[in-house]
């Protein structure tokens, strides 16, 4: 054998190996690039917008700053690609996030959800029809904090409220070769758009005796616990949980007839979803922590209250019952004689 025929079968073995690598890669090859541009829906009832109070302190809200977007097989689920993207933008339309994810030609279900929240997670992350949101049960501070509340919550235990977490699925979209970067949109030739994946509902409770109390905690029961993300309203009806939140004193007077002092208590709370009321009993407690370092449970069933417009249409829930709070064993008083400040003050020295 020559040198030169040596020389030759080597080069000729050489681009053959390359050639094949190429094939193994195809998501590195640019007529594959996609562009991604995601809208964020920002207008949350109870949150951004439709609030029942504009005086009352409204929850705080994060705008979400990255999105991971996933691409699956349609027909088992598996994820094929994925990508997070955080270029951010603003234009006539809103706020978005945009950026370029590679894809091979085929036929896709691709999912895309906020990345970054503080409370809620995301469960089987690569499998697109298991992929859910779920929060953490509550710190073991809070059942020992309110003991008697937590002890009748029975086995599904208490958890987080989640963060409003943004998705958005689109079902069936084709990718082909293309010469130039491609752009993926939805069916009506529109970017996509993502939706919160939770619900904000507003409370409020009036309560005689506020005097006598230095806090307030709510569980309700009745609430999904998680959610799936393939679909827009994906609750998952088996996983029933407690919902923990606290409220805020808003308005306050002194009752003439006996000097008590009456308030009004309000808060938002977030859930992923009210579970079917055949299901359960809808109620909500409230614990009241008083001066004498004992407290007091009240138990409210609001289960007719989410057939009605307002809870239905607005998201609120005005409880009409006054709630009295019993003086201290003790005699002791003026746990919140100051003012509403020193209410918002212990509030938030309880919240982890």
């Amino acid at each position: 054998m020559s040198m030169r025929f040596f020389f030759a079968l080597l080069c000729a073995c050489a681009i053959a190996l390359s050639l094949m690598s190429c094939e193994h890669r195809p998501l590195d090859e640019p007529k594959n690039a996609r562009y991604i541009r995601v809208y964020i829906d920002e207008e949350i009832k109870n949150v951004t917008c439709g609030f029942y109070n504009q005086a009352y302190e409204r929850p705080e809200f994060t705008r979400p700053r990255a999105m991971r977007v996933v691409v699956a097989n349609p027909n088992t689920g598996r994820i094929v690609s994925e990508r997070y993207i955080q270029e951010q933008g603003t234009d006539e339309h809103g706020y978005y996030i945009h950026g370029y994810i590679n894809i091979p030609p085929g036929t896709y279900n691709i999912l895309l959800y906020s990345h970054g929240c503080a409370y809620t997670m995301i469960s089987n992350l690569y499998d697109y029809y298991t992929m859910s949101a779920y929060t953490s049960p509550v710190s073991e501070y809070y059942n020992q904090y309110m003991p008697s509340m937590s002890q009748t919550k029975g086995p599904e235990g208490i958890r987080q409220q989640p963060d409003h977490i943004f998705h958005e699925v689109v079902e069936g979209i084709t990718t082909q070769v293309s010469p130039v970067v491609d752009t993926l949109r939805r069916a009506d030739g529109t970017y996509f758009r993502a939706h919160s994946l939770v619900k904000s509902y507003y409370i409020q409770l009036k309560v005689k005796g506020i005097e006598y109390a230095t806090s307030a905690i709510s569980v309700l029961n009745g609430m999904a616990g998680s959610s799936l993300l393939h679909k827009h309203d994906g609750m998952v009806e088996t996983d029933k949980t407690n919902v923990l939140f606290s409220m805020k004193q808003a308005t306050r007077k002194r009752n003439s007839d006996d000097g008590s002092s009456s308030a009004v208590l309000y808060t938002t709370f977030h859930t992923f979803g009210k579970l079917p009321e055949e299901t359960n009993m809808l109620a909500v407690s409230f614990e009241f922590m008083k001066r004498d370092g004992t407290s007091q449970v009240e138990e409210i069933d609001i289960t007719d209250m989410f057939a009605t417009p307002m809870v239905r249409d607005n998201q609120w829930i005005l409880l009409e019952k006054e709630i009295e709070l019993r003086p201290p064993s003790n005699g002791s008083g003026g746990g919140m004689t100051p003012g509403v400040n020193d209410w918002d003050d212990i509030e938030a020295g309880i919240m982890l």
